[in-house]
């Protein structure tokens, strides 16, 4: 599965289970400044009862950069909820965040 599918999935399956996320686009365009905040991940969102969620999404080969492994340790720390988005076996695989 390409970045893009696990994308995909990940957010049919986290609305599905009672979340109400979306693909955060954090992109740095060519010609201007980013200005975005470095390590926010792919998937963002929320919960019925007002938790952030969080989720990275990892094609095979794919490891978490130091921003990345940082902005989740901080964002659990602080309660959201934060999932790793990766394939086994050809299938979506959805696991909690473990800090590093």
């Amino acid at each position: 599965m390409t970045a893009n599918e696990l994308t995909k999935e990940a957010i049919k399956t986290l609305n599905k289970n009672g979340a109400f996320v979306w693909r955060n686009n954090n992109l740095a365009v060519r010609g201007r400044t980013f200005i975005g905040l470095k390590g926010v991940p792919d998937v963002v969102g929320f919960t019925n009862q007002g938790v952030a969620v969080y989720c990275e999404t990892k094609a095979i080969g794919d490891k978490l950069s130091s921003y990345q492994i940082a902005f989740l340790n901080l964002a659990q720390a602080s309660k959201c909820l934060c999932y790793i988005a990766s394939e086994e076996n050809g299938k979506l695989s959805l696991k909690e965040y473990e800090p590093q």
